[in-house]
């Protein structure tokens, strides 16, 4: 039987247009059969629609989050990670020390947390595993740095996961003191595969993890989220990038999947095995989307490979896969027609990557049919602004990144910082933007703080007081679009999902209040009042004027 809704707002986002109306939205069963400024036509009317009345309430596309780590983040969303906080090495392990139930802890069980990040304490030096054997010394503890991509570990720690290291990684991802002992960090694929091995549960538990943290998302107004890879794990059961298509499928199975899933595996695991993937788990809410691959690491490790060297340094960084080996996979991903999630931070691989995504288009002559992005970009260089314009490329941004490195930026880049997170330039140049959060990076970041940081270049405390290079602040409807259809595009699912267009599927967000009409301060606090999904209400917050009148 065919399902009619009108959904009446005096405030409407229409997101391809980037412009607000006052009208309704008429959904036909799962998809959208037309948006109105005037009169609902009488032929839906006919047919006696239920009609909700929003009045004054904002109606947006469901909103998309194009960058995050589903996994880890519905760890720390239930708790099985614990988050700390401090200005010190000795801040954190005392912070963690205080957050751990001793009464309840068994021999031998993990104590994991995250939460420590260098750039942030007042000594900027590597913690030891020593400062955590004073307060943890017999259960085995690891802290994820912030920017995921290290561990500090304790002694007893290192015991277990040690023996577990590849040799060709040890020198390069094993940390040691002067004497050649393991410090107690430990950084990039060796960290990701100790996290594999703390975390190694069936396919069932992380099921019922990622339920719950998924019905929160759908609180927040997101309709989809992209999952991106991990740096991959090799483990004896193959290659473990985090991303699990089975756990989602098993959840879609038993009606708990309430939002849309599009899955970035790690590229190398070979163009045969994505689509093996795509051809066993793809569903109207499970998407094998296209590869993920990082091209280097981060500013705060000194990993993000620069055209030039870091201040007061020599290093310049460093590939994480070798330039010639990443224009061989851009290339084999344009030819096989595989959308490509690249990490690139460092203006040198930033620039790299433009490149090859340029001449792999030439070389293969399908514009238009594969959309790339690039992920972070945080060093873009302004001259290859319009290089990146050229390549159609899709930044994939952060905008809550920022606000956590604006204090110590210029420490490790120096003037370079001036013209990092160039969020209006990229809007000048006519370069699409998507915005995510990378959780679990950050935490308890919502799109409506996404939106805020992207309108202030401020903290949610207002820091710094006139923006952190506020002329890189965009408007409440570029950041709408970069939320909604710029994110849609960059999950290659625009067609269908992103804006209410006649066609799309019916994923649809409800503000608590109108948007339009709400200072750039308070837009952080709007809440929402429903989301749907394929037309059905996967959240609602509360009852809205329904009647039988248009």
């Amino acid at each position: 039987m065919t399902s009619i809704q009108i959904l009446k707002s005096r405030s409407i986002f229409m997101a391809e247009a980037q412009k607000f109306i006052a009208g309704a939205v008429v959904i036909v069963d799962k998809k959208i059969a037309g948006v109105y400024s005037g009169k609902v036509p009488i032929r839906f009317l006919a047919l006696r629609p239920k009609i909700s009345d929003f009045g004054e309430q904002t109606v947006v596309p469901g909103f998309i989050e194009s960058h995050s780590h589903m996994f880890l983040s519905a760890l720390v969303y239930n708790q099985k990670i614990t988050l700390i906080s401090g200005n010190s090495e000795t801040a954190c392990a005392a912070d963690l020390s205080s957050k751990v139930p001793r009464n309840r802890l068994k021999p031998h069980q993990w104590i994991v947390a995250k939460g420590w990040y260098v750039p942030a304490w007042q000594e900027k030096r590597l913690p030891s595993r020593l400062t955590l054997d004073h307060y943890f010394p017999d259960n085995p503890v690891a802290i994820i740095a912030d920017d995921l991509h290290t561990l500090w570990l304790n002694t007893a720690a290192l015991d277990i996961l040690l023996p577990l290291v590849n040799p060709n990684r040890f020198d390069r991802d094993v940390t040691v003191t002067a004497r050649g002992d393991p410090s107690g960090v430990v950084g990039e694929q060796t960290a990701m595969a100790f996290l594999h091995r703390i975390f190694d549960y069936s396919n069932s538990q992380k099921a019922a993890i990622l339920a719950p943290y998924l019905d929160h998302l759908t609180s927040l107004g997101l309709t989809s989220t992209c999952d991106l890879a991990l740096l991959p794990a090799q483990t004896i059961n193959g290659l473990d990038d985090q991303i699990y298509p089975a756990v989602y499928h098993e959840l879609a199975h038993q009606n708990r999947l309430p939002l849309r899933v599009h899955l970035y595996p790690y590229f190398k695991r070979g163009v045969a095995a994505l689509k093996k993937l795509a051809a066993n788990y793809t569903t109207p809410r499970i998407r094998i989307a296209g590869g993920k691959l990082f091209f280097d690491g981060v500013t705060s490790s000194y990993t993000a490979w620069m055209k030039a060297p870091y201040e007061g340094r020599k290093t310049m960084g460093m590939p994480i896969i070798p330039a010639a080996e990443m224009k061989k996979l851009i290339f084999l991903a344009q030819q096989s027609g595989i959308p490509l999630r690249i990490h690139a931070i460092g203006d040198q691989a930033i620039h790299e990557a433009l490149i090859d995504f340029i001449a792999a288009e030439r070389q293969f002559k399908n514009s238009g049919l594969v959309q790339h992005c690039l992920e972070h970009l945080e060093t873009i260089d302004p001259v290859d602004l319009p290089l990146m314009t050229k390549s159609r490329v899709i930044a994939s941004v952060q905008p809550s990144h920022p606000l956590l490195d604006y204090r110590t930026a210029d420490r490790y880049v120096g003037k370079r910082s001036q013209t990092m997170w160039p969020f209006r330039s990229f809007d000048r140049h006519h370069i699409p933007m998507a915005f995510g959060t990378d959780s679990p990076v950050v935490t308890d970041i919502t799109p409506m703080d996404n939106l805020y940081f992207a309108m202030t270049r401020q903290t949610l405390a207002g820091d710094p007081p006139t923006g952190w290079h506020s002329n890189q602040r965009l408007t409440l409807v570029q950041v709408l679009a970069a939320q909604t259809i710029g994110a849609a595009r960059a999950c290659g699912f625009a067609d269908q999902i992103g804006s209410l267009t006649v066609g799309k599927l019916a994923d649809i967000a409800v503000l608590d209040r109108n948007i339009e009409k709400t200072p750039i301060r308070e837009i952080k606090d709007i809440q929402i009042s429903g989301t749907m999904v394929d037309g059905n209400w996967e959240y609602r917050k509360q009852p809205v004027n329904n009647t039988m009148k248009v």
